[in-house]
């Protein structure tokens, strides 16, 4: 077994995810070709390989550990290089996972590396959460909505929970400074027919890297007002 295969699957091992080398071997694959097209193609800051294992690859699958349906419908919102969204493809081969980004230049790369690694249960989604959400198509049809996104978790929630179908899941990773986030999100998340059900710590492989999964259950369907155009989210205050 290649040492860096062997490697993923020990440090999974010590944060409870279980990796097989056939799994092992499609992770590593698809670090090597996507940090190979980064050269051309800005699609990470990580480049070491090691942080690459853990911040991406690792970080990715401990959301493993709350999606309650393994054949989910999954939407990975602003998936950039493909993150949650390719690792938890790998682990999850029943569940079908949508890859949604506004640049399509991203997409277009993460969606040939699947390919050609024979990564079936992926589709790609070119376009913006909040045009998205108002569009029948994709409104309220998805089991599982997850996001690493920097944006906060006000502003993630009005982009996420209006894909997440009733009963579903929407799973927001944020880092150490989440709480203050959260008490400003709280009212805004339940108007938006949400309910925080979890916070899960994220990835601790490190001590300077420690982050939560904060998981919300859709308990109702989402008012017809969201999500607001991107200029009214950005720019006005949650209407509540």
């Amino acid at each position: 077994m290649n040492n860096r295969i062997e490697k993923l699957i020990n440090l999974g091992k010590e944060v409870e995810i279980i990796i097989n080398e056939k799994q092992g071997e499609k992770l590593i694959a698809y670090m090597d070709q996507l940090l190979e097209k980064n050269k051309h193609i800005n699609l990470t800051r990580i480049t070491d390989e090691d942080e690459f294992i853990k911040l991406h690859l690792l970080d990715s699958l401990t959301l493993l550990k709350l999606i309650k349906d393994p054949q989910a419908s999954i939407l990975d919102v602003g998936t950039g290089g493909g993150f949650p969204g390719i690792p938890l493809a790998i682990l999850l081969a029943d569940a079908q996972i949508t890859l949604m980004d506004s640049t399509k230049k991203k997409l277009n790369v993460v969606s040939s590396i699947a390919m050609e690694l024979g990564i079936k249960n992926v589709q790609v989604l070119h376009g913006r959460a909040e045009e998205l959400g108002q569009d029948s198509n994709y409104r309220e049809k998805y089991g599982v909505v997850t996001s690493r996104a920097v944006a906060n978790l006000t502003l993630l929630s009005e982009y996420c929970l209006p894909l997440t179908k009733v009963g579903g899941q929407f799973l927001s990773m944020k880092g150490r400074d989440y709480q203050e986030e959260l008490e400003a999100a709280r009212k805004p998340i339940a108007v938006l027919g949400g309910k925080i059900v979890e916070i899960e710590k994220g990835l601790l492989l490190q001590s300077d890297y420690v982050h939560v999964i904060m998981n919300v259950e859709k308990i109702k369907s989402t008012p017809d007002l969201f999500p607001r155009m991107n200029g009214k989210i950005k720019k006005e205050a949650f209407p509540v």
